[in-house]
């Protein structure tokens, strides 16, 4: 129990900004540290929540509002997985071996390609989140979701796929508890599942509840966010494999990063697809 516990610090210490207690590194730190890491997605994805709340409350624009879903979770992660998608970006836009992109991956400098990729999830992000739709609530719930269930697939290719011979992503690998970790993280997809089954009954009027059905458009939205979460989940896989020959903790935060935005994709197309429709 005090190794999970050191485990969570460690998490939240590594892969945010939010404070924590000094505790000293070592393999039992790190043995549950995967398993702790949609943690962190359960608070940014809660603080994001509150942020459209006062969005609405104050009545914000939409560019402040789109600017402030863009920097606010790079200022809670410290853009920690931005540097791994900077990284990657760095490293895929070379012709070289697999074993030349692990080289680049570890070089600290930010490269032509970087800088583009960067730039490019930038633009494309504040755009989506200029462009989404949250009326109704339940899009804006699988929004803040996401934080979760991109950690949980992140933690999960780390821990299952193969590694790269060394880097963080490595080190994880090697020391965690496999099958409790993973166990864990189904735990987290079943109350992920359980929570977007009931979400749409929860978050309708108390005298109203026992009525409430999902409709159509929330059917929509779900299988387009499912669908680009487990679409970038593969292309993480066959590049893992295909193009570094091993996971490792930069190609963790090029996915995450590329999980979030094709979500949040996923819900303005629901969106276009409710308005085209009447829905």
């Amino acid at each position: 129990m005090k190794s999970i516990f050191k485990s969570v610090i460690a998490a939240f210490s590594m892969f945010s900004r939010i404070p924590m207690p000094q505790i000293e590194w070592s393999e039992g730190t790190t043995r549950y540290i995967m398993a702790a890491f949609p943690l962190v997605g359960v608070v940014l994805g809660g603080l994001m929540l509150a942020f459209l709340r006062l969005c609405d409350f104050w009545e914000l624009s939409p560019v402040l509002r789109a600017l402030g879903m863009t920097l606010l979770p790079l200022a809670v992660t410290g853009g920690i997985h931005l540097d791994g998608l900077c990284d990657t970006c760095d490293a895929l836009g070379a012709a070289v071996s697999p074993e030349r992109r692990r080289e680049i991956l570890k070089d600290p400098r930010a490269g032509a390609f970087g800088v583009i990729g960067v730039v490019t999830y930038l633009l494309g992000y504040f755009a989506l989140a200029l462009a989404v739709n949250f009326d109704g609530g339940y899009r804006e719930f699988l929004y803040c979701l996401g934080f979760i269930v991109s950690r949980m697939l992140s933690a999960d290719a780390i821990l299952c796929f193969n590694p790269a011979p060394d880097g963080t992503g490595r080190t994880f690998h090697d020391a965690a508890a496999k099958k409790t970790s993973r166990a864990i993280l189904v735990v987290f997809a079943a109350l992920a599942g359980i929570a977007m089954y009931a979400a749409p009954v929860l978050m309708s009027p108390a005298d109203s509840r026992a009525d409430v059905k999902w409709n159509s458009w929330s059917l929509v939205a779900s299988a387009l966010w499912l669908f680009a979460s487990a679409l970038c989940y593969a292309v993480l896989r066959h590049t893992a494999k295909r193009k570094f020959e091993g996971m490792s903790g930069d190609l963790a935060g090029w996915f995450l990063q590329r999980c979030e935005l094709w979500q949040l994709a996923a819900l303005v197309a629901a969106g276009v697809i409710a308005r085209r429709l009447g829905g």
